[in-house]
């Protein structure tokens, strides 16, 4: 069975409903922010749920004003003069 919980695919055994899903997929949403979730395959075993999560493996990282580090681990104030900077094309 396959879903989408906040915009990444879920694959896992008709067992496995949506709502339980999100649940997992929000877990993995915390553990590692600063990088994009792609995917999460999620399989019984006994009474076990396994999580295998894929990430993006292209991580974007910025310098702002002598910091040099991914958008998500920015505080908000080096997001702010992210936002305000002008994009020159």
């Amino acid at each position: 069975m396959t879903y989408e919980v906040y915009g990444v695919q879920v694959k896992c055994t008709d067992n496995i409903s949506k709502a339980e899903a999100a649940i997992y997929v929000n877990e993995q949403l915390q553990v590692m922010p600063h990088k994009k979730l792609l995917s999460v395959d999620l399989n019984v075993k006994g009474d076990n749920i396994i999580v295998n999560p894929h990430y993006d493996s292209v991580v974007r990282v910025r310098r702002i004003t002598g910091y040099l580090s991914t958008l998500p681990r920015f505080n908000d104030a080096k997001k702010k003069e992210v936002a305000d900077r002008i994009k020159h094309v």
